[in-house]
């Protein structure tokens, strides 16, 4: 069965020796596009598209384009797209922007963007038939960084649509999760599905690329195009093929391995520690609180324009993060420098929720106000409410805070409320993820 298959291949990486503790120090660990000589047979007489950025790189540094190029005539198959996400085919994009489809300058392929509106105002999420009439497969090699408003497993999702209704096949290059021995945040719950979580995963999923993909196949989670309902879950008809789903797993690789991103997967996450960081800095995108966005050091300070909110220190944040509907730009905001790696914690936005407070500020905006949220970016703390509950999985976060303060709790009384209303969900999430599970 093509199930099987799927847990063979995986074994190889399994059953190889685990005995090291870092990524970094271990001698035999290979990604998945490493493993030329477990995927290059699977290729054979296709006709390949990729789905890769700058962060789609070997062990030895090499781009993933340039070696499957390299590989065409010892496996028999031929490259003859790129597919782009967010941030572009180099990475050079901010938040919220792609690439237009183009020609690739250096080795002439179609550039494909699967992220924001054509000219003609149509969503390139979902490829067309006719950008997939000339393929058989399309390989995934994106770095993903563990959590959920992250786009590039929204945008694996969108593919995995399209594939499965023009039927093509998908194949998954497996990479580290810098995040990958936690799980931690509300599960996404239906009415807040959007562009930045689709799958009823936690915040903090605690998944690869290869065991997400795997996940959302086996578990019958695909929209059939409708991106704001469930109603096609567990469908048949709508779901893709198990037999099309060829995951190609790391070698010698564990949950809790330290991993140290060779480049950057986005142009904010820029280091180790606003990677580690992003879990819990993420909150802050729904607030009038700066996250480092516009300044050197993306998640790994914030900041609002009032003095009174110093601890460690302040910044200058670039006006060019306007464009983007970042707040605070252009401004000089006081706030707190962190400098070591935490767990995922919802600790940072109680902190801040209490600050906010104790000034004297309004707490939080009305769904109605959204929409104006920078005119209002002086005057609340959260923002903008609906992007709160799309960032957290649901409405309750919000609900939660303004019951803390009604009740009179304190910073860790309230973080406690909070985890212990999703510790239910995650129980049995943890289940669910223990079946998919390629890794230790």
């Amino acid at each position: 069965m093509r199930y099987s298959l799927i847990k063979w291949i995986t074994l190889i990486a399994i059953f190889i020796t685990c005995s090291f503790t870092s990524v970094a120090a271990t001698p035999n660990f290979k990604l998945g596009v490493d493993r030329d000589d477990v995927y290059g047979p699977l290729l054979k007489g296709k006709r390949i598209a990729l789905m890769v950025n700058q962060s789609s790189l070997t062990s030895d540094g090499v781009h993933t384009i340039d070696k499957l190029l390299a590989q065409q005539e010892k496996y028999g198959f031929k490259v003859v797209k790129l597919f782009s996400v967010e941030h572009g085919l180099r990475g050079k994009e901010e938040a919220g922007f792609g690439d237009n489809n183009s020609i690739d300058a250096k080795t002439g392929l179609t550039v494909i963007s699967l992220y924001g509106r054509d000219s003609d105002g149509r969503e390139r999420a979902n490829p067309t038939a006719q950008q997939l009439d000339d393929i058989d497969l399309v390989i995934y090699d994106l770095q993903d960084v563990g959590v959920r408003y992250f786009t590039y497993t929204v945008s694996m999702h969108y593919l995995l649509e399209s594939l499965q209704k023009y039927q093509k096949q998908f194949m998954v290059f497996d990479r580290p999760n810098p995040v990958g021995q936690y799980v931690y945040g509300p599960i996404l719950k239906e009415p807040y599905m959007s562009g930045i979580g689709i799958d009823p995963v936690p915040m903090v999923h605690g998944l690869t690329s290869g065991e997400f993909a795997n996940m959302m196949v086996q578990e019958g989670w695909l929209t059939n195009f409708d991106h704001r309902s469930w109603s096609a879950h567990h469908q048949q008809k709508y779901q893709f093929p198990i037999d099309n789903l060829f995951i190609i797993p790391m070698a010698n690789y564990q949950h809790d391995m330290p991993y140290s991103l060779p480049v950057p997967p986005s142009p904010s996450l820029k280091t180790d520690l606003s990677v580690a960081l992003y879990p819990s800095l993420g909150f802050f995108e729904a607030t009038s609180v700066n996250t480092g966005r516009g300044s050197d050091h993306p998640f790994e300070q914030i900041g609002f324009s009032d003095k009174r909110f110093y601890m460690n220190t302040h910044y200058n944040v670039s006006d060019a993060i306007a464009k983007g509907g970042w707040p605070q730009a252009g401004k000089t905001v006081y706030g707190e420098r962190i400098l070591q790696p935490v767990k995922p914690t919802v600790g940072y936005l109680v902190d801040w929720w209490f600050k906010f407070k104790q000034n004297g500020y309004q707490l939080a905006a009305s769904e109605g106000e959204e929409k104006d949220y920078l005119l209002n970016q002086q005057r609340y703390f959260v923002s903008r409410p609906l992007w709160l509950a799309k960032v957290a999985g649901d409405n309750q976060l919000l609900q939660q805070l303004l019951l803390a303060t009604k009740q009179g709790l304190n910073k860790e009384q309230t973080i406690e409320m909070i985890e212990q209303s999703w510790q239910a969900e995650l129980n049995n999430y943890h289940q669910l993820r223990e079946k998919y599970r390629l890794y230790p």
